[in-house]
């Protein structure tokens, strides 16, 4: 298990298992996992290629270092699986690609700041350099699997680890259901008739009715199953974080088109498109929330590390 650049919140997801995971420890070796046993980069260098079974890696990439383990782990390991939604997509920290990484470095350190050593150290203390932008696992290496989520449900865990464990899906294999989330949420969908958007700090849900038939902007529609709709049925409208179907490609522009056929301002025409954009200019910070995991994933800036292509991106 390794942990590139994330919250940290994938390593602890493991305890959501609760005393299945003591029955899963007892089946499995830990080689490395710098957040629970003492193993060092320079045990994984003197491994030979493929000794590892199966490697667990979370985060984006965001640093030359990121790059530079999950390539060493590649080679190490039979199987590479993507863990959580920042090693899938990119995840939230992908949203700093709006910025360049000299405008992020001066916004936090001011201009001219260069990653140097502390004073007296050694130049292999200093801070290891910024890729250009954050990417996700599978822009560095071949990935295996994908287990999604902020961070991965524990149902879907179980499934991941029951595979590995047992039988193999075919590579490539995300581990969540293929049908989107509103297949497994209670609330009912009734309006289908959008007229205003609201955020959740502005109003009281209806604890019955689909978020969306309210105003909130819900990605249910365009996002994988797994989490048993845990984010609405608390009330909050599920942000993506599963990532997108198999039919939905694209998640924020998937979500973009069902809107389009949901905002309602009177009758249909020309008449009501100054009013329907209106309802539609409500929605505060639509990269965000639109493309809050998988702006990495599905928009790409030029970038060394690709060879200075840009455009779309492809999700393992």
């Amino acid at each position: 298990m390794y942990w590139t650049g994330s919250c940290g919140g994938c390593d602890v997801s493991f305890l959501e298992l609760g005393a299945a995971l003591l029955d899963v420890l007892s089946k499995v070796e830990i080689v490395f996992w710098p957040a629970l046993v003492d193993a060092k980069r320079a045990d994984v260098e003197a491994l030979p290629a493929g000794a590892i079974d199966v490697a667990l890696i979370n985060g984006t990439l965001r640093t030359e270092e990121n790059r530079e383990m999950a390539e060493l782990l590649r080679e190490k390991s039979k199987l590479i699986v993507a863990y959580g939604a920042c090693a899938h997509l990119g995840g939230i920290p992908g949203l700093a690609n709006l910025s360049q990484r000299e405008e992020i470095l001066a916004a936090v350190f001011g201009d001219g700041f260069r990653p140097t050593p502390p004073p007296g150290g050694s130049p292999e203390d200093a801070p290891p350099e910024l890729l250009a932008e954050a990417l996700p696992l599978s822009a560095a290496v071949r990935v295996d699997y994908v287990v999604p989520g902020c961070p991965p449900p524990p149902g879907l865990i179980s499934r991941a680890f029951d595979a590995l464990l047992g039988e193999l899906p075919p590579t490539g294999h995300v581990f969540a259901p293929e049908k989107a989330l509103c297949e497994e949420c209670p609330r009912t969908k009734e309006e289908r008739r959008l007229t205003q958007v609201v955020r959740p700090h502005e109003v009281l849900p209806d604890p019955e009715k689909c978020l969306l038939d309210q105003g909130m902007i819900c990605l249910g529609p365009v996002t994988r199953g797994g989490c048993d709709a845990a984010c609405p049925k608390a009330g909050m409208p599920c942000t993506g974080c599963l990532g997108p179907t198999p039919n939905a490609g694209d998640q924020g522009l998937a979500m973009l088109s069902a809107l389009a056929s949901l905002v309602r301002a009177g009758e249909e025409g020309e008449a009501a498109f100054a009013s329907e954009d209106k309802v539609l200019d409500a929605i505060v910070d639509p990269v965000g929330t639109f493309h809050k995991y998988a702006l990495p994933a599905t928009w790409r800036v030029p970038s060394p590390l690709r060879g200075g292509g840009s455009g779309r991106g492809g999700r393992p």
